[in-house]
């Protein structure tokens, strides 16, 4: 028996013979974790959305994994993998109509009370991070959910959107993720672990800074540490993803801890995501000597004049300075361009390939170029909301026929490339998830990605001046 059944929902590690998908989710693992502290039992699986399924079979595949004595069914997935989580909790509630069905992460958060409205199987949604919340949702969840605060919630057919919860600042009260709900070190190589939440900066287009807050929070480095060796003497965990979105905020920080990575003599090498122009020659060769091998930088645009809209407090010059030294000291750096700015003309996206170029020649970066998704809630959105448009001619994310052959024909990706680590990842591997997550997702859920284009923005893009053209320039590098 459980108390409550989780289900994460994510795309299969596999295309056919390549990896696309090595990193595990770390926030459900986390609420299996804070859940089964708090005395409760936990059925856990991991749905992973099967591009060869049809939605019956991938209907059935998630219905196998209910367990039926469960009261509460949570489900979490980012925004991309929405449609078929909505469709599939439709499906949940005409098998089980008395079971209380949740859902949480980042996809449903940013548009609870519009999911709640428009779909009346959803009982619940948990808004932001979770991990106190969904202990409250299952011990008073039974009686009521009026007082429970970080959840929009249905009662009696009407939507109640209750006050939000403080973010949770002790960090290290948060026991360790719940690595042993799956057969870990079989599924996952590249083990993703947070150091720290929140996002000061809040870009225009990202949506980080609205689900976490702008205050960064950290965990100790002792409780970093603690899990650090957890993975690597249970797992065996040789490279490790850390996705805090600004890694090295906190410069001080940064430098005891790399101090102390290369103190605990673990041996790890590890990858993380850098703000450009807080980068310095002292940081990256502390970051070095920890063993970190490959840095990911958010420079956005090439254009100044995009910059300037979409950044803030943000030097392009001494980051682009910074990226060019980076090379000094690691194996890999990663850049990431996004294109598809409501504002962006023509010459500005020429720009762009511009330094794409520049930076893949010389000095030799991994760069992403990805076109722009819209993200409810963020200032960007707010602003161009009314300027959305579905890709169905322009994108292959409604030509699912067409995404095998291309993805098929591209490079390999997490191949083993020698080297320390044995792993190199290019960085428009995430542009290819995106692709095959969406595509599927498309091919089974069109109908209410069309009718509801304020929830499922993910398959939208902004409209943008001389689109044929940037597309047809943009094709070179990825697949869109």
């Amino acid at each position: 028996m459980s108390d409550i059944t989780l289900i994460n929902i994510s795309i299969a590690k596999y295309f056919g013979t390549k990896v696309v998908y090595e990193r595990n989710a770390v926030g459900i693992f986390l609420l299996i974790a804070v859940l089964e502290r708090s005395g409760f039992k936990v059925a856990f699986h991991e749905h992973f959305l099967d591009h060869r399924c049809t939605f019956k079979e991938e209907t059935d595949r998630f219905m196998s994994l209910i367990d039926p004595t469960s009261l509460f069914i949570g489900i979490g997935c980012h925004s991309v993998h929405l449609p078929f989580a909505v469709r599939v909790a439709k499906k949940l509630k005409t098998r089980f109509p008395d079971k209380i069905i949740i859902m949480g992460g980042i996809g449903p958060s940013a548009v609870a009370k519009q999911l709640l409205e428009r779909f009346a199987f959803i009982d619940v949604i948990v808004v932001g991070e979770a991990e106190e919340t969904i202990v409250e949702v299952i011990e008073k969840g039974r009686k009521s959910f009026k007082d429970i605060r970080g959840i929009v919630y249905r009662e009696k057919g009407a939507v109640f959107v209750n006050d939000p919860r403080p973010p949770i600042e002790d960090l290290d009260g948060i026991p360790l993720p719940a690595y042993h709900a799956v057969d870990f070190k079989r599924e996952y190589q590249i083990p993703t672990l947070f150091t720290s939440r929140g996002c000061s900066f809040a870009c225009s287009f990202c949506s980080l800074s609205t689900f976490w807050g702008k205050k960064i929070r950290y965990r100790s480095i002792d409780n970093v540490m603690q899990e650090l060796i957890f993975l690597k003497e249970h797992y065996g965990t040789k490279y490790i993803f850390f996705g805090d979105p600004t890694f090295n905020a906190d410069r001080d920080r940064i430098l005891m801890f790399c101090r102390r990575m290369k103190k605990e003599g673990l041996g790890l090498k590890w990858e993380c995501l850098v703000r450009a122009d807080y980068m310095d020659e002292e940081m990256m060769d502390c970051m070095k000597q920890a063993g970190c091998e490959t840095v990911f930088y958010g420079l956005e645009s090439g254009s100044r004049s995009i910059y300037k809209k979409i950044k803030h407090d943000i030097f392009i010059d001494r980051s682009i300075e910074n990226i060019q030294k980076s090379f000094k000291y690691f194996k890999t750096v990663e850049v990431s361009l996004i294109w598809g700015f409501p504002f962006e003309t023509l010459d500005d996206f020429k720009t762009t390939l511009e330094m794409r170029n520049s930076l893949e020649n010389e000095p030799g970066c991994e760069v992403q170029l990805r076109w722009l998704e819209p993200y409810p809630g963020t200032p960007l959105y707010k602003e161009y909301k009314d300027e959305l448009f579905l890709p169905e001619i322009h994108s292959l994310i409604f030509q699912k026929e067409r995404v095998g052959s291309a993805i098929a024909g591209g490079k390999d990706y997490y191949a083993c490339q020698g080297g320390e680590s044995g792993i190199r990842i290019p960085a428009d591997v995430t542009s290819v998830r995106f692709m095959i997550a969406a595509s599927h997702t498309a091919s089974l859920c069109r109908e209410i990605i069309e009718q509801n284009p304020d929830i499922f923005c993910d398959y939208y893009r902004y409209k943008t001046p001389d689109l044929e053209e940037k597309l047809r320039l943009a094709k070179r590098y990825s697949v869109y």
